[in-house]
């Protein structure tokens, strides 16, 4: 398919987010560290390597397990290949030791007409930095067709920071205020 390595730049971006496998509530580990107390829950502002170069995303990881990943929705058009839609990516997150983190998540690709063009899964490794606000790990992303056919697998590095609380900013001079 010749918008393949396209979707795979576009769909590494936007899957290439966070976190390995959903925790199963069918009996956890004693063990294994708590999500709800993990340094990982926040909102997190990404930075994939991608196959075109560096892309930002947004992720949310959350007490209960989940992930909400968000990459650009719109990806412009490129030679041959179609402007591509991108929905926010849904998935799972589990600690994998006092400072690690595994997590995948699912987006879908649509083409402008609406067609329905591929499945990304992301999954990341993550290690979370000693400020506690930032986190650094391997991802990978796997491109499918409808129909789940393997299109393109790939991956690189991810880097992210916590989005923490920020004072109001202040206007510009000259900026009018109403």
């Amino acid at each position: 398919m010749r918008y393949v390595p396209f979707l795979t730049a576009i769909l590494a971006a936007a899957a290439a987010l966070v976190l390995g496998s959903a925790p199963h509530r069918t009996g956890a580990q004693t063990d294994a560290p708590s999500a709800t107390d993990s340094a990982f829950v926040g909102a997190w502002r990404l930075t994939f390597d991608t196959p075109t170069g560096p892309s930002q995303s947004l992720l949310t990881v959350m007490g209960d397990g989940t992930v909400l990943f968000s990459g650009r929705p719109v990806s412009p058009a490129a030679g041959e290949n179609p402007i591509t839609f991108s929905s926010a990516g849904h998935g799972a997150w589990q600690p994998t030791g006092p400072a690690t983190a595994a997590t995948t998540w699912i987006g879908l690709v649509t083409d402008g007409e609406g067609n329905f063009l591929a499945i990304v899964t992301d999954s990341v490794e993550a290690t979370l930095g000693d400020d506690g606000n930032s986190w650094h790990g391997n991802y990978s992303a796997t491109v499918a067709d409808p129909d789940g056919n393997v299109m393109y697998v790939g991956g690189a590095t991810v880097r992210a920071t916590r989005i923490t609380v920020q004072p109001l900013a202040t206007p510009v001079p000259g900026t009018p205020t109403t």
